[in-house]
């Protein structure tokens, strides 16, 4: 009986130590993931900074070609 009693009690451990390291690498995993996110946000917003310029750019020159053509045709 007693020796039963210390099989379950090293199975036990055994299963405790394996939880703890799954933990620390599903923490460690969770922190990288993390990193990468931030890594990738940052990025869209360097992205969304260049398409706001272009737009800008875009509707500008819009303007100015909608401009020559009233002047051309005396509208203004």
């Amino acid at each position: 009986m007693e020796k039963r009693l210390t099989i379950l009690e090293v199975l036990a451990d055994q299963n405790q130590k394996s939880i703890d390291r799954l933990d620390r690498s599903i923490s460690d995993l969770r922190s990288d993931m993390n990193c990468r996110f931030t890594e990738v946000d940052r990025k869209f917003t360097d992205v969304d900074r260049k398409f706001t310029w272009l737009i800008g750019m875009q509707s500008t020159t819009f303007i100015a070609i909608i401009g020559i053509f009233a002047k051309l045709l005396n509208i203004f």
